[in-house]
C-alpha cells in the first residue's frame, strides 16, 4: 500500500526547489530520482530528462539558477492522492542573462516512496515559455506544409 504524502512535504519540496536549496533538496529526493521537463532543451537548457539524485540537485541547484533568478512558482491546484501528487502552476522569475521577466503554466506530477521525490513530470505551456525566453514571438507559417523536415511541436 501506498504512503500517502502530506501537504506540509510538498510544500516543504517546493520551497526548497524554487530556492535552489542543495541541502535541503537532498534530504527530500530519492536516491533513484527520475526528473523529466518536457520542453525544448535547446531553448531552456532546464528542460530534458536526469537520473539518479546527483544529476536533480545539479539541475535544480546549478542549471536552472544559471537560466532564471527569482523563481516562484504559484500553486493554481495541488491534488494529493498517496505518494502521487498534481499540481498545475505558474512559474515567474527573471532571466539571468538579460533581467527579462519571464512567466509561463506548468504541470508537475510527482511521485514519493518513502516520503521522498522518486519521480517527477513536468509539462511546460512550451510555446509561451520558448517565445519569452527567446524574446520574440515563434512564427507559424500556414503556406508551408509540414513535412518531415519541418514538422515542428511545441
Amino acid at each position: 500500500m501506498a504512503h500517502s504524502v502530506t501537504r506540509q512535504v510538498v510544500d516543504a519540496f517546493y520551497a526548497a526547489y524554487t530556492a535552489g536549496d542543495r541541502a535541503e533538496l537532498e534530504t527530500l529526493l530519492h536516491e533513484d530520482v527520475v526528473w523529466s521537463i518536457r520542453g525544448p532543451v535547446a531553448i531552456m537548457l532546464y528542460c530534458g530528462e536526469r537520473h539518479g539524485k546527483a544529476q536533480v540537485l545539479e539541475l535544480a541547484a546549478t542549471i536552472l539558477p544559471s537560466v532564471l533568478a527569482d523563481m516562484k512558482i504559484a500553486h493554481q491546484s495541488v491534488v494529493i492522492s498517496g505518494d502521487e501528487v498534481a499540481t498545475l502552476n505558474r512559474l515567474t522569475a527573471r532571466r539571468r542573462s538579460d533581467g527579462r521577466s519571464i512567466g509561463y503554466r506548468f504541470s508537475h506530477f510527482l511521485r514519493f516512496k518513502d516520503g521522498k521525490v522518486i519521480e517527477t513530470l513536468s509539462i511546460i505551456d512550451t510555446y509561451d515559455a520558448a517565445e519569452q525566453m527567446l524574446g520574440h514571438p515563434l512564427t507559424a507559417r500556414d503556406d508551408t506544409p509540414a513535412g518531415a523536415d519541418n514538422l515542428v511541436m511545441l
